[in-house]
């Protein structure tokens, strides 16, 4: 029973008493109480105070969300609202409440307090929380302060919403952002339907494009579209990319013919172009020969025109050769190969023989020196017949050259040679009987036998270890570029013991020819695979030579992108590094072409680049006079302009722009500093002047401070002037307040002064008072002080105050009252004879005062 009677309030069965017991718990201490109470009273009335409670944003969500009462909702949403605002006291920090607005998905809560927020970083944090954009735009019309309301504003993406900023906005950042966000907008309308024509230009271009003849132009305005499509391809629609992706291809496809077409004319014409060029070699060869180049440069001109017979072979096979051109060839090359025949046996010492090359000689082309010395001039050969047979004569024989040879190279032991040279004479003994050339064999084979036998001592053993280090390679671990170097160092170590005896060396070679073949054969693949490479590299360099030119050719040069075409110039060499390998022979002429469209494309960088740093030079030139000026504001604005005008500048690389540009830096930091350092000059003059200026408001702030009575007329009048000698725009926004407050303060001392003094003067006059009996105007005259004070008179003194208050109430409704009841009640004191007063009257008169004390 006595626990029925002490139950906690909260427990009432009255829901009121419950409801009024609510307001008694703490928030904190009791938060699960207040919860439960929230969440399982029986009164709704209850449960929306008790949520009105609440501190827990987590139970104030719960229940905004699964409460079937709409009051306890809208309570635990007012509640939330409230925290999330900053507007309890013992509610969340900061920092929690801006982690729960970033959180929250409660629109309502956010405009809350996006609008009510204590502060304004809870104001932003909910704004940025808000995408609803009549909410927005809502905050942007009657936002808390003018930076929310601009940063809602700026959230907007609605033209709807803008225009009605534009009307109804209370800011002018606001309504100008509107309005620059709807010019922009419709800048942005007018640059889609400008894209989505010229898409449809560009597309319909290309198609007309694709479907004309390719000439000399086509290939440069194609090069024009497809840029131009490029820059607005991202933009096209499906049927506009569909149209323009066809054209492009049915175009390349074009180009591609073309460039095939061209490139077998291109072989045809290089064909004959290398046939003509080899017969004006053979041609010049003869022009250019002296009397110096058989005895020095002979081994040079058998491989030169070695040379130029290979060139011409090559080229006979590309394009086929009329007979009256191969014909002038034929005999251009007999000739070549008479002359250089007739050199080499000049180089024999046996006068008759000399004699008879002297005779065959051609006059018309320089001979060697050694045979210069002729006793008269031979009709001019051609060419000699190399099968022509020649009677023997005793003591003499046209190839006492070759037996000079002979005789030289065995006494040399050089029996490789030697065996060239031997092998030579018998050839020519099989298709002539030159008997003197086979008695001399005769006489010079013990010589040479004697060799062969030297040789077969000495070289049969290394050849027998080169046979075995050649067989060793075969199945080794090697990779295709030792193996194929171990197998070419082999074979020179085979040359330097090869005797031109192939029936002496037949069997050796072919076991080291066997295994050279055998140990090559894993190399074949790797040699075949580079060759292929080889010829790639070659074709892609072709290719991109081609490109290159196209490209060159297509330049309008007086409105090129330089840089675009530098950086083109910049990776075509290591693009063409980089196709390696290639044979240098192939590619020699083919290099010769892509340095001629280098330097082409140089000489055009260079020109525009000097432009480029002309420019710069003026615009540094200006720069420095404007360093010279003393308005600096005006030589900093007029740098600006220049700034801009300098970014503007034709493109200049890198490497050639940056002195430019550090030389220009320079001269605007001196600018912009020496601005800087007037206004910072000028920044500290201010400061001094508002230091002083605090410092004089301080002084008279704290002259102000002391009563009146210390203070005279001409210590305020002091005060006042060494305030007017102040620059009140130098003292900042609170100085300035300060400023002002102390003048009124000055000026209403200055009046309050004589009120003061008139005062002072009654107050010492009632002190000066002598004692005497009190009469009726005295006593009259203490009331009527005491209700101008409005202090209490003595209850004997009541109703003659009450009298008196009577009488001047006539007065008072005429409009009489206007003074004030300082200024009445000295006026009464003054009119008030000098005389003697009663001391308890005196005293009242005294406490009357000091109560009107001005």
């Amino acid at each position: 029973m006595f626990g029925k009677l002490f139950k906690p309030r909260w427990q009432h069965r009255d829901a009121a008493v419950r409801k009024a017991a609510i307001d008694t718990l703490d928030p904190r201490q009791q938060a699960d109480l207040l919860a439960s109470l929230a969440r399982e009273d029986a009164s709704e009335e209850v449960r929306a105070s008790a949520t009105q409670r609440l501190l827990d944003l987590t139970v104030l969500d719960t229940l905004t969300r699964d409460s079937h009462s709409a009051p306890v909702r809208e309570a635990a949403s007012e509640r939330m609202m409230a925290l999330l605002a900053g507007a309890v006291s013992d509610g969340p920090d900061r920092d929690t409440r801006l982690h729960l607005l970033r959180h929250t998905g409660n629109a309502r809560v956010l405009y809350h307090v996006a609008q009510n927020g204590a502060d304004s970083e809870s104001r932003q944090a909910a704004l940025s929380a808000l995408s609803d954009a009549d909410t927005l735009c809502e905050i942007a019309l009657h936002g808390h302060d003018e930076a929310l309301r601009l940063a809602a504003a700026q959230r907007l993406e609605s033209a709807e919403h803008l225009k009605r900023l534009t009307k109804e906005g209370r800011d002018k950042r606001v309504v100008r952002h509107a309005r620059e966000w709807l010019r922009d907008r419709q800048q942005a309308e007018q640059d889609r339907r400008k894209r989505e024509q010229d898409c449809t230009a560009v597309a319909e271009a290309l198609r007309q494009h694709a479907q004309r003849a390719a000439d000399g132009l086509y290939l440069a305005r194609l090069q024009q579209l497809e840029q131009r499509w490029a820059e607005l391809a991202e933009h096209a629609n499906e049927e506009q990319t569909r149209i323009a992706t066809q054209a492009l291809e049915q175009a390349h496809q074009r180009l591609a013919q073309q460039a095939a077409e061209a490139q077998k004319q291109q072989a045809r014409d290089a064909a004959l172009e290398e046939r003509r060029a080899t017969l004006a070699m053979l041609r010049q060869l003869l022009d250019d020969v002296t009397e110096d180049t058989w005895d020095t440069q002979l081994g040079a001109l058998r491989s030169a025109v070695g040379t130029q017979e290979r060139r011409w072979q090559a080229a006979a096979e590309e394009l086929p050769v009329e007979e009256g051109e191969r014909q002038h060839f034929q005999q251009l090359l007999e000739q070549w190969h008479t002359l250089i025949a007739l050199a080499e046996q000049s180089q024999s010492e046996d006068r008759e023989l000399l004699e008879t090359l002297s005779q065959r000689w051609p006059r018309k082309i320089p001979a060697p020196r050694a045979l210069q010395h002729r006793p008269a001039p031979a009709p001019e050969v051609t060419a000699p017949s190399a099968r022509a047979p020649s009677p023997a004569k005793a003591g003499s024989s046209a190839h006492q050259g070759l037996v000079v040879a002979l005789r030289r190279e065995l006494q040399k032991g050089n029996l490789k040679h030697a065996n060239r040279l031997w092998l030579k004479a018998e050839a020519v003994l099989e298709e002539e009987n030159d008997v003197w050339l086979s008695k001399q064999l005769q006489r010079l084979e013990e010589r040479r036998n004697e060799l062969r036998d030297w040789h077969a001592f000495a070289a049969q053993p290394k050849k027998d270890h080169l046979c075995e280090q050649m067989e060793a390679l075969i199945g080794g671990n090697l990779d295709a570029e030792e193996q194929a170097s171990a197998i070419q160092a082999l074979h020179d170590e085979w040359r330097e013991l090869m005797s031109s005896d192939q029936d002496q060396d037949q069997a050796q070679w072919d076991r080291f020819k066997a295994a050279s073949d055998q140990a090559y054969e894993p190399c074949r693949a790797h040699f075949r695979e580079l060759d292929e490479q080889r010829a790639d590299n070659l074709r892609r360099r072709e290719q991109l030579c081609r490109q290159l030119a196209d490209f060159v050719a297509a330049q309008d040069w007086q409105r090129a992108n330089w840089q675009a075409v530098w950086e083109i110039r910049r990776q075509a060499p290591q693009e063409w590094k980089s196709l390696q390998p290639v044979r240098f022979t192939d590619a020699r002429d083919i290099q010769k072409r892509f340095s001629a469209l280098l330097s082409e494309i140089d000489q055009q960088l260079e020109g525009a680049w000097r432009e480029a740093e002309q420019q710069r030079q003026t615009m540094i030139a200006e720069a420095e006079a404007l360093l010279a000026q003393e308005d600096l504001d005006s030589a900093t604005r007029e740098a600006q302009q220049l700034q801009k005008r300098w970014r503007q500048a034709d493109w200049l690389p890198p490497g050639r722009h940056r002195p430019h540009q550090k030389r220009f830096r320079r001269i605007m930091d001196d600018l912009f500093g020496a601005r800087q350092a007037r206004l910072e000059q000028r920044r500290n003059e201010l400061e001094e002047k508002q230091n002083e200026g605090i410092a004089v408001l301080e002084h008279v702030a704290a002259a102000l401070k002391e009563p009146l009575a210390s203070q005279d007329e001409s210590a305020l009048r002091d005060h006042a002037a060494a305030l007017n000698e102040l620059d009140e725009a130098a003292l900042g926004r609170t100085g300035q307040r300060q400023f002002r407050r102390l003048r009124e303060q000055i000026q209403e001392r200055l009046a309050a002064l004589p009120r003061w003094r008139r005062w002072q003067r009654a107050v010492l006059g009632i002190e000066a008072s002598p004692d005497g009996e009190s009469s009726e105007d005295d006593q009259t005259l203490t009331v009527a002080l005491e209700a101008l004070a409005g202090i209490d008179s003595p209850e004997h003194a009541r109703e003659r105050r009450l009298s008196w208050q009577l009488e001047q109430l006539p007065r008072a409704m005429k409009g009489g009252a206007n003074t004030s009841p300082l200024d009445e009640a000295l006026r009464l004191l003054e009119a008030r004879p000098d005389g003697p007063l009663d001391t308890d009257l005196a005293r009242r008169l005294q406490a009357a005062l000091q109560a009107m004390q001005p």
